[in-house]
């Protein structure tokens, strides 16, 4: 779990802030993050904060924002060098260690608005090794599309209902879908 660090700066920007409240939503609950705590960390008053973000709903985007470019690019590097089940296992294992180290910006991910400024880019970001691991098994565009969509409700419920087990029974059941050439068609 990281460790909140006090931003007692004489300069606070929308960074810090965000990065401020994305530790405390880690360590304390995403549902316990509040610009009230976010502010004593930083050692401003809560009203303060306003000029950063305008409200509690725009500074957890700025959290999803921020945890979708931080895990793109952990999958980024996880899968470099890799294709098919070694490349799926990569990614699966590199979504359960950041879910159990940033439990709090992992959550920010499922209440994310698609329409946040700055989330395409990152979730697109963090979309393409996955969907190039999913062409590597001979999938199309659409059939890769769908894929996705299952592995990752596939490992993000492994992740939540049995978090700190070994992700690779999940992960091997559906490289052997994908193996059997039985994928449904879209």
């Amino acid at each position: 779990m990281p460790v909140v660090t006090t931003a007692r700066a004489s300069t606070v920007d929308r960074t810090t802030v965000v990065r401020v409240a994305a530790d405390l939503a880690d360590r304390d609950g995403w549902h316990s993050l509040t610009v009230s705590d976010v502010a004593k960390e930083l050692g401003r008053h809560p009203s303060s904060l306003y000029g950063h973000v305008p409200s509690l709903d725009a500074l957890r985007q700025d959290i999803a924002v921020l945890a979708m470019g931080e895990l793109a690019e952990r999958v980024w590097r996880a899968v470099l060098g890799k294709v098919g089940p070694v490349a799926l296992q990569a990614i699966a294992e590199e979504y359960r260690d950041y879910a159990e180290r940033f439990p709090g910006r992992t959550a920010s991910l499922s209440a994310a608005d698609p329409g946040t400024p700055g989330y395409v880019e990152q979730a697109a970001r963090m979309h393409e090794p996955v969907r190039v691991t999913f062409l590597s098994f001979g999938l199309d565009d659409e059939q890769a599309a769908v894929a996705h969509r299952v592995f990752g409700a596939t490992i993000d419920g492994f992740v939540r209902t049995a978090p700190g087990q070994d992700i690779t029974p999940a992960v091997d059941v559906f490289v052997a879908a994908l193996a059997t050439g039985a994928w449904p068609q879209p």
